[in-house]
């Protein structure tokens, strides 16, 4: 028989109890690896930094906060949900990109940031509304569904195997006793309900405008306009890339279900509501203008005799003297 011991080198081994050669020098490959990355406190979900933050989950509302806008609004007779995106090639079937989709027949859902994200979660919330029909016999509500996906992407930020879903969403639903509702949930799993909330690269604009509007004293079509006109707004800043709308609504009209916007009834809002901001800017041009404008008062010569210097819009002219 042959007997055969291997020492590691000096130095490597510490007080940590080793399960071999292989694991002292994996553990000083790690070791290395947590001195080239910095602090360490971004690598996983477990783990809180010296500040309170859990880098994993900032990284995901940083997704977020670079996609598309997403935004829903609560009115006297509905609930509305909208967002824009860009159209990424001209060859792309329209309606293939999709971010509006029905959950049941009376909840809707509009996502943003990492699409296939929010797909997971789009079927997650058809899993949960299926098995709270089949347990209870009747549709689930609105906010019980936003409670219980909040709660599932909450868990994503505890497992040290796992990572935050990168998207926002926004839930619309209607039920008999709680009317229409609206709920926003962000990677942490955190989730309120609004009467009007945004999400996306253009959420403060939009957020600004939904408080100026007050949606509460409108009807979803009224409102329907207001969505377009704010939507466009926020794509200001991208004036040079094309992008379509996707809206949907819970109303009247649709007889309390989720349906999405007529597209012939959309693309009217949709050029009603270009035309009002090109109103509006040329009008905000105006004033600028006007505020600009300098009356100068231009002395005659007869009143010039009188005083030492004649004023010609800004210029002093001295009189020589006789």
């Amino acid at each position: 028989f042959c007997f055969f011991f291997f020492q590691a080198e000096d130095g490597i081994r510490d007080v940590e109890r080793s399960r071999g050669l292989g694991d002292v020098y994996k553990r000083q490959g790690l070791r290395i690896c947590y001195k080239m990355a910095g602090s360490g406190y971004d690598y996983d979900v477990s783990t809180l930094s010296p500040e309170g933050k859990i880098y994993q989950v900032e990284y995901a509302m940083k997704a977020t906060e670079n996609s598309s806008t997403i935004m829903g609004m609560v009115c006297k007779d509905g609930v509305l949900l909208g967002t824009e995106k860009l159209i990424v090639s001209e060859m792309m079937v329209s309606g293939s990109d999709r971010r509006v989709y029905s959950v049941t027949k009376q909840i809707g859902m509009v996502i943003t940031g990492l699409l296939p994200d929010g797909r997971c979660l789009i079927d997650r919330a058809k899993e949960e509304s299926a098995s709270f029909q089949k347990q209870y016999g009747i549709p689930i509500t609105g906010k019980v569904l936003a409670d219980r996906i909040a709660q599932f992407m909450h868990m994503n930020t505890i497992y040290l195997w796992a990572r935050p879903y990168g998207c926002n969403i926004i839930i619309a639903a209607f039920d008999e006793f709680g009317g229409p509702t609206l709920h926003l949930i962000d990677p942490s799993g955190q989730c309120f309900g609004y009467f009007g909330c945004a999400a996306g690269k253009g959420r403060q604009i939009a957020r600004n405008e939904i408080e100026k509007l007050g949606a509460k004293n409108l009807t979803c079509k009224e409102a329907a306009f207001n969505m377009a006109k704010i939507l466009h707004k926020c794509h200001e800043e991208m004036k040079e890339k094309k992008f379509e709308l996707e809206m949907s609504w819970i109303c009247p009209e649709t007889g309390m279900t989720h349906q999405m916007l007529p597209k012939d009834m959309q693309k009217e809002m949709e050029i009603r509501a270009q035309e009002t901001l090109e109103k509006e800017a040329m009008a905000d041009v105006q004033s600028q203008i006007m505020k600009n404008i300098n009356i100068c008062l231009l002395y005659t010569s007869d009143a010039a005799d009188d005083t030492p210097c004649v004023d010609l819009g800004g210029r002093r002219i001295i009189k020589k003297k006789k």
